[in-house]
């Protein structure tokens, strides 16, 4: 038998009791101490970016019993801590640490090693629409400013190399801004990809569902739920050559408990 624990910090340790929620585990990792405004203080992961984190590093887990029990012939119990999981997350402030002493902070969107200047979302026309823009080279800078139209600004000292840039990024990053306001978010994306600037439109929930590209491949499908209503669900986001996945609802609770009770644990 491969068993699989996932406590919040492990089996052993000095946490090993302790309990806690997808927010409070991006708290106990270091995560929300770099989150945030620059400047400002730390803000909270909204979502509970650890949950489905997890459950991902859980599965490798059980396949790396399996793989095991493969070799050996004998089962495990795998270990997993979510804490030490969801820590990988913040690798670059660990190693920057480590390595100059510095201890990070929050930056808001900007690059965390200042290779990318810009390197944020930008207000587009309408309600609350963004625009993603991140530039890393000289050749990627020289792409973007002959789409704005060579403005005079782009020619400027402060801007003339990506280390430049860097060092003024808030006052890049408002001539920028004052660009983007009179375009469309998903029309100038389109305009900066054709370009070969890295751009895209920052999707709400409602752009994800109508969006082309996510229902060309059948990202978010409609299916008959067993208590006789329908939903749209996520779909099967990983894709097999010669292989049609099954697509099919959540189950209810209690659905598979004589299958695996019975058929695989022989209970």
């Amino acid at each position: 038998l491969v068993m699989v624990s996932m406590p919040a910090a492990g089996l052993f340790g000095a946490l090993k009791e302790i309990r806690t929620y997808g927010m409070s585990l991006s708290s106990i990792t270091g995560l929300d101490s770099i989150t945030g405004y620059r400047g400002g203080p730390p803000i909270p992961m909204e979502n509970a970016f650890a949950d489905p984190l997890g459950g991902v590093i859980g599965a490798l887990g059980a396949l790396l019993g399996l793989c095991d029990r493969d070799r050996s012939g004998k089962g495990q119990h795998v270990d997993f801590s979510q804490q030490e999981g969801v820590a990988q997350m913040v690798a670059p402030a660990f190693m920057d640490y480590v390595m100059n002493g510095r201890v990070a902070g929050p930056i808001g969107n900007l690059h965390p090693l200042a290779a990318a200047a810009p390197h944020g979302v930008f207000p587009c026309s309408g309600e609350d629409r963004w625009i993603a823009i991140a530039v890393g080279s000289d050749d990627e800078w020289r792409r973007l400013t002959a789409a704005i139209g060579d403005p005079e600004w782009a020619r400027g000292v402060e801007f003339a190399d990506a280390a430049l840039r860097a060092e003024n990024v808030d006052t890049l990053h408002a001539r920028i801004s004052e660009w983007t306001r009179g375009f469309d978010d998903y029309e100038l994306a389109a305009t900066l990809q054709r370009q070969g600037v890295a751009a895209t439109p920052v999707l709400n929930v409602g752009d994800l569902l109508r969006d082309p590209h996510f229902k060309a491949r059948g990202t978010f499908p409609e299916v008959e739920h067993p208590l006789g209503f329908r939903e749209t669900i996520y779909g099967a986001y990983v894709k097999t050559s010669g292989v049609e996945p099954t697509i099919r609802p959540g189950p209810i609770m209690g659905q598979d408990n004589e299958q695996v009770f019975k058929g695989l644990l022989g209970m």
